[in-house]
């Protein structure tokens, strides 16, 4: 029987650790939180999203391990698929705002242009994707420099790439605290995923070569 809290299984976009900063003691393996490669040096994981009124963002996320898909029910091979569902259902404001000067586009999921926290995992939605697919010449391409940033445009389009990298580019600076950085990409702490331009061929996802 399926636990009601598979239905607070939202898909969380991460980055692969670097050896040499891995724990130095490991999980037990039904401990690990499930991990399924995705494309660059991005992963996806998966967790419980629950109310939190302790924390800054009013939600925190506990991870989903082998151990939790017997408990809610949910085999493993099956988390991807009620992620995308679940994040339709949790996230219904979608908004797209196209830059005036380019086409290129940043999804939100908050709501009238706020970012929610979720946005990288649209990366997953494949009839989301195919429907953004269709606004833009050549492959789709989409920037994740952050879990809750989603830029996205053509491959015909190389003004809009160019976009993607300037949005990266302030997203990386704001971590770092740069004078320069557009504090409208300010992203929570931990938060940072990639450098990467991805994009959606046929054959699944790669990295944009420059």
């Amino acid at each position: 029987m399926t636990d009601p809290r598979s239905s607070l299984i939202v898909p969380l976009l991460k980055a692969r650790v670097p050896a040499e900063v891995q724990l130095e003691f490991p999980l037990p393996a039904d401990e690990e939180p499930i991990r399924d490669p995705f494309a660059a040096d991005l992963y996806v994981t998966y967790a419980l999203e629950v109310a939190d009124e302790g924390v800054p963002s009013g939600r925190r996320y506990e991870h989903v391990a082998r151990r939790h898909c017997a408990e809610l029910g949910v085999a493993p091979g099956e988390l991807r698929r009620r992620a995308v569902i679940n994040l339709r259902d949790l996230r219904p404001e979608l908004s797209l705002s196209w830059y005036p000067d380019v086409r290129a586009v940043t999804v939100s999921l908050g709501g009238s242009g706020r970012r929610g926290s979720l946005e990288s995992g649209l990366l997953l939605d494949e009839g989301f994707l195919e429907k953004l697919a269709q606004d833009v010449d050549g492959d789709l391409v989409v920037a994740v420099p952050a879990r809750d940033v989603f830029v996205a445009s053509g491959t015909g389009h190389p003004d809009g790439i160019d976009k993607l990298r300037w949005a990266v580019t302030q997203v990386w600076a704001e971590d770092r605290g740069d004078d320069a950085a557009d504090p409208a990409w300010d992203v929570p702490a931990g938060s940072l995923l990639t450098h990467d331009l991805i994009v959606r061929r046929p054959g699944g996802w790669d990295v944009l070569s420059v």
